[in-house]
């Protein structure tokens, strides 16, 4: 038994202690990794400016118009010395609308509204009911839109700025 423990005893001699151990870790022969953030930062460069620019793209203009009066009974409107003007716009031109009134239609000159005709037009309405602000747009379904615009652009110009829109009546 004494064998086996003088054997143990050299064995443990020839052993660093743990101390030792401790000091001689492999962590000191490796450096320490550095993360690399370079590409995290490269992809937020670009993403920032393209959120930025995509709000810019989603902004809408917002055009104010108003509907048409509803149907009531005579009894409740006030009598006032204004004038009921439409304006009916089809594929083939456009006609002027009054409460008793009813113009010739202005067709299409070479695929183009005539829009300097309407201009002299409405300034007459508002030189004859300097009162009136509304018109409203009796819109056929062949229209388009860009014409739709310029139509209520050319009220607000004429000094009408309510400008009521409606279907085709039929």
């Amino acid at each position: 038994m004494q064998k086996k423990e003088q054997t143990e005893q050299k064995e443990l001699k020839g052993a660093f202690p743990a101390t030792k151990r401790v000091n001689k870790s492999i962590s000191k022969d490796i450096e320490p990794i550095d993360l690399d953030v370079t590409p995290v930062m490269n992809l937020f460069m670009v993403l920032i400016p393209f959120l930025v620019s995509m709000a810019v793209f989603t902004h809408l203009a917002v055009v104010d118009f108003s509907l048409p009066p509803s149907n009531t009974s005579s009894d409740e409107i006030p009598q006032t010395k204004e004038l009921d003007v439409s304006i009916v716009i089809t594929a083939e031109g456009f006609r002027v609308v009054g409460t008793a009134k009813k113009l010739d239609m202005i067709p299409k000159v070479q695929n183009q509204y005539q829009f300097e005709q309407l201009r002299a037009l409405l300034k007459a309405v508002k030189f004859e009911y300097p009162s009136q602000k509304s018109v409203v747009l009796v819109i056929e379904a062949d229209v388009i839109y860009d014409d739709i615009i310029k139509f209520m652009d050319i009220c607000r110009e004429s000094q009408f700025p309510d400008v009521g829109l409606s279907g085709d009546i039929g």
